[in-house]
């Protein structure tokens, strides 16, 4: 059955990115906090933010847990963001098993 639950969470992503290409696709990263309006609960978000002030919001994955801008940092090289099927984005650790691209 392991099998079968990681392949229904695999396919609930759409793409996925290593974080500094999303970010020099998507803008510089900023942390910021919010508040979820119907219960109240504060958490931080990611923000990337391009050169014509375009915002696009990566939250952080529920395994990966908030992270601070200096551990975000001292991580860069081992998260990736992810795009689910709802649309909306996650950053995560990369899996042993990612996919990566390959230049040709």
């Amino acid at each position: 059955m392991a099998t079968n639950n990681s392949a229904s969470v695999n396919q609930g992503i759409k793409k996925s990115w290593s974080l500094l290409a999303f970010a020099n696709e998507r803008g510089k990263m900023k942390v910021a906090p919010f508040k979820n309006s119907q219960t109240g609960e504060e958490f931080k978000s990611c923000a990337f933010i391009d050169e014509e002030n375009n915002i696009t919001l990566v939250g952080f994955s529920s395994n990966l847990g908030e992270l601070s801008p200096s551990e975000i940092s001292a991580m860069k090289n081992d998260l990736q963001v992810v795009e689910l099927n709802s649309g909306s984005y996650k950053l995560c650790k990369a899996g042993n098993s990612s996919w990566e691209d390959v230049s040709l």
